[in-house]
């Protein structure tokens, strides 16, 4: 896919995680892409993962924006929830092709970090009593945990209710 760069993109987590001070683990393991066995390969429970999607918002006007909806890996993200969060008509899951664009990752491999000024971040509030989240850190065999509230002060984000 166009814009995918696995090593740039961990590259970017880890030098994100360092200049914001966030302690933070790295766990190496067979490539996985699919939430819940990603979490089993990582030893932790699937409602600790940080699933994350791409997701186009299309507005009154026609103009769309995209939104990185994280949810917790047990949970599946709420389309028309989303497209509220943004004040948005509806919402899709965003063309392959621009997911990567905008994350330089490739699906089963985005973050919950958003390093384009275009993808906003919105986080489900669900996820938010989760006292460490697990993520794909831009490759499909390198995951990474953090604090869950440290993460949310680090990152610019809003917090909705975008999960069913």
């Amino acid at each position: 896919m166009p814009g995918e760069d696995p090593g740039f993109s961990f590259r970017r987590i880890i030098d994100f995680l360092i200049a914001e001070k966030i302690n933070h683990r790295v766990m190496v393991h067979p490539p996985e892409g699919q939430t819940v066995a990603a979490s089993l390969l990582r030893g932790h429970s699937v409602e600790q993962a940080a699933k994350c999607m791409v997701v186009e918002v299309k507005h009154d006007n026609g103009e769309l924006s995209y939104a990185l909806a994280v949810v917790s890996g047990h949970r599946r993200v709420a389309l028309k929830k989303v497209a509220d969060c943004f004040t948005g008509v509806k919402a899709k899951l965003a063309p392959s092709h621009v997911a990567s664009q905008l994350t330089r990752c490739m699906m089963g491999a985005v973050p919950p970090i958003s390093f384009d000024d275009r993808l906003k971040v919105v986080v489900d509030r669900d996820l938010l009593p989760t006292p460490e989240i697990v993520f794909s850190a831009g490759r499909l065999d390198v995951s990474i945990g953090v604090d869950t509230g440290i993460y949310l002060n680090a990152i610019r984000h809003q917090i909705g209710s975008i999960s069913e």
